[in-house]
């Protein structure tokens, strides 16, 4: 059986199907004059998958788990195609799309201890903590999935006015509190600034949670000229799980699924009657960040603005606020209008 990239939605897949030289009509999708790829070359590679995956009776069918995990196929109709085809030339117990499975038992370990470790940061051991522990797990190579951000990209940050008519704010005065003065924060512990950004100017005024006539002033930052890039880790990227040149696919799965669930503790937004206690397991990941992998920062989505992804900077002396302007809410959809400088 005959594949086309139109089968697939994870890219390097589509990639590696599209650079094929051999063209013809796919037997699965039906596309034609497409490159093509003979099923049997990725048998291998559903091999190392699928020994990822245990039959489990509560668990979900296999073609869906793969779709709603990675999205890996064009379709589910796609996948229980190929899926159907290339499961009886595996060696697996898994026999068809549609038997129930889940990971297995150590990709589960792997994600749930962070669970365990957000307990254990905030009703156990705060300042000793078994990181022995989580080299075993792997977890000192699970960050490695880096964004570049040069110093042509532009960053915003917002400070809300505490009355109307004000001045815009200095951009000197755009930068972090002092170290005396701050408090915890979603990454950054108490006494340690980190610099908070987003990558649009409409994200902040959500992530400052500005209101109806809120007057605001809103900084755009920029890498230091002397500085050409820097690495973030993000937790944005949607990891293809197809990676010719990865060390396993064991590592992937377990890298993704534990990344994803740091990223929805990044991202939750903090309720008037959370505890502070609830920053802690984050503040604690990022200086993991900080320590093991040399990056300047974080990149993760913002919850209270879908559009919009907020950076973390460790260290604000490498961004510099170029110029501010005031913002003025208009609407209580958070839409900003400038007013005069």
């Amino acid at each position: 059986m005959k594949v086309c990239a139109c089968c697939f939605s994870d890219k390097e897949l589509k990639g590696f199907i599209s650079s094929s030289t051999e063209i013809g009509d796919c037997n699965v999708c039906d596309s034609k004059a497409q490159p093509l790829l003979n099923l049997s070359e990725l048998f291998d590679f559903f091999q190392e998958l699928l020994d990822n995956f245990k039959v489990f009776e509560n668990g979900r069918p296999l073609s869906s788990k793969i779709q709603s995990d990675w999205s890996f196929f064009s379709s589910h109709h796609v996948a229980d195609k190929i899926l159907n085809f290339i499961l009886p030339n595996l060696l697996t117990e898994i026999t068809s799309s549609n038997i129930n499975i889940d990971y297995t038992d150590d990709i589960i370990e792997n994600f749930n201890h962070w669970e365990i470790l957000k307990d254990e940061l905030k009703w156990k051991n705060r300042y000793v903590i078994n990181i022995e522990r989580l080299e075993e797990l792997g977890w000192d190579g699970f960050f490695n999935t880096q964004f570049k951000l040069s110093k042509d990209v532009e960053l915003f940050r917002a400070r809300l006015h505490h009355q109307s008519g004000l001045d815009v704010y200095k951009t000197e005065d755009m930068n972090c509190p002092p170290k005396e003065s701050t408090g915890g924060g979603r990454a950054n512990p108490i006494g340690i600034p980190f610099l908070y950004l987003s990558d649009n100017p409409e994200t902040v005024l959500y992530e400052v949670r500005a209101s109806f006539l809120d007057e605001l002033s809103v900084g755009i930052f920029r890498l230091n000229k002397d500085i050409d890039s820097i690495r973030l880790v993000d937790f944005t990227e949607d990891t293809p799980l197809f990676q010719p040149n990865a060390s396993s696919i064991n590592k992937t799965i377990k890298g993704k699924l534990l990344r994803q669930k740091i990223s929805s503790d990044l991202s939750k937004p903090m309720r008037r009657y959370d505890s502070e206690l609830e920053y802690i397991p984050t503040q604690f990941i990022c200086e993991f960040i900080k320590v093991y992998t040399g990056a300047k920062g974080i990149r993760f989505n913002s919850s209270l603005h879908p559009k919009g992804n907020n950076i973390v900077l460790f260290d604000q002396e490498i961004m510099t606020c170029k110029a501010a302007k005031i913002v003025k809410i208009n609407a209580i959809n958070l839409q900003g209008v400038d007013m005069k400088k």
